[in-house]
């Protein structure tokens, strides 16, 4: 189903999806990219964001391909060390608060939530892209595909972690979120042998998700190159950054309808049909609202209600003796199970939550206690 169809059973849903895509369409800025090596350029000097795409050049993407009759060179595939990932300074151009949005390929989910500790994000969501290949012109060469790989199974899947720096409620900052709107599941092919090529609904789901205009995108190819976001890399073709005129197009402290153009607002703002077509969290009374009215939102699925489950706990990292310790919590009878490394890709989404859709991640109590492993 291609991702324009998928609601069309679903009248408001479309309709709200076509709201925000046209005013999308208006107050995105011109592509602006930049060709440069990320190991030496100063990323610093680019100000701070409110969302942060990456696709690192991971060790996977370079063994995938080993041996194999692949378009291009294979040169570009070149893995980075996971020190020189961790090295880039992405904690500093993090505005408070913002989202990174991490590929992490089939095989990289622990290296992810450790670069977002270092980095001081808050993991929240997992989407993941499930690839098909019905336009494949060897099946028996994507079969050898996954030969290569550590796994067991035939490696169909790809994963992009959600991080949050700072504190964001649903209610009261929904200037700058817009929560419930898409799923955490893509479907999409494959690209050809030797591309790290992500679909490209990707973008619709953040631009809808959140509303912050700073968008910027690390390890860019020609194909990245979108409305709405400054692009960077270095195996990027051509340049055409202008740092001033860049910030002129996303100062400001207003949106739409203050402004119907990409000139100017830091923020996407929003309409009068938008409003009243978008989810929205239940009223809670006072004392609920006071205690436990955190960030709470999803790919996919109605809001959790508060009272009903606690993560504070869920996630438990300890890298430094290279394991985890992970508890599951059983929403129906409040029980702990622990699980094993093992269990941690299947499990920590049991599907019991109220409202998840089998695969949203709601942290409870998001407060700006950056980098702390015990609320990862």
């Amino acid at each position: 189903i291609l991702p324009e169809e998928r609601f069309v059973d679903y009248p408001k849903l479309n309709e709200l999806i076509k709201l925000k895509d046209d005013l999308l369409r208006n107050r995105n800025h011109p592509p602006m990219y930049l060709k440069t090596d990320l190991k030496t350029f100063d990323i610093t000097t680019l100000g701070k964001f409110d969302v942060i795409l990456m696709d690192p050049p991971w060790e996977e993407y370079y063994n995938r391909v080993q041996g194999m009759p692949i378009m291009g060179s294979i040169d570009k595939l070149l893995p980075w060390s996971f020190e020189e990932i961790a090295n880039l300074p992405i904690d500093q151009i993090a505005d408070v608060p913002s989202f990174i949005f991490l590929w992490v390929g089939s095989e990289g989910l622990d290296m992810g939530r450790a670069l977002f500790r270092k980095w001081g994000y808050k993991r929240c969501e997992d989407i993941v892209w499930v690839k098909t290949n019905k336009k494949s012109l060897d099946p028996k060469l994507e079969y050898q595909l996954g030969r290569n790989g550590k796994g067991i199974l035939q490696r169909i899947k790809e994963h992009c972690l959600v991080g949050l720096k700072g504190d964001v409620r649903r209610a009261s900052d929904s200037h700058f979120i817009h929560a419930n709107i898409d799923t955490d599941v893509i479907v999409e092919e494959e690209p050809p042998l030797g591309s790290t090529e992500k679909p490209s609904e990707i973008y619709q789901m953040i631009e809808r998700f959140c509303l912050g205009r700073k968008r910027l995108e690390l390890f860019g190819e020609d194909h990245n190159i979108k409305p709405g976001w400054l692009t960077i890399g270095n195996n990027l073709s051509n340049t055409n950054f202008n740092l001033s005129e860049y910030d002129s197009w996303v100062s400001g402290d207003y949106g739409y309808p203050n402004v119907t153009d990409y000139n100017g607002g830091r923020y996407l703002g929003t309409s009068n049909e938008i409003e009243n077509l978008r989810p929205k969290s239940p009223r809670m009374n006072y004392q609920q609202s006071q205690e436990d009215q955190s960030m709470k939102f999803g790919f996919g699925g109605a809001p959790v209600n508060p009272t009903q489950v606690n993560m504070n706990n869920l996630l438990r990292e300890d890298f430094s003796q290279n394991q985890q310790n992970l508890m599951s919590l059983n929403v129906n009878t409040g029980e702990n199970i622990p699980l094993q490394m093992g269990d941690i890709q299947q499990n920590q989404y049991n599907g019991n939550l109220p409202g998840a859709g089998g695969g949203g991640y709601y942290q409870q109590g998001f407060n700006g206690n950056q980098g702390n492993s015990n609320n990862m």
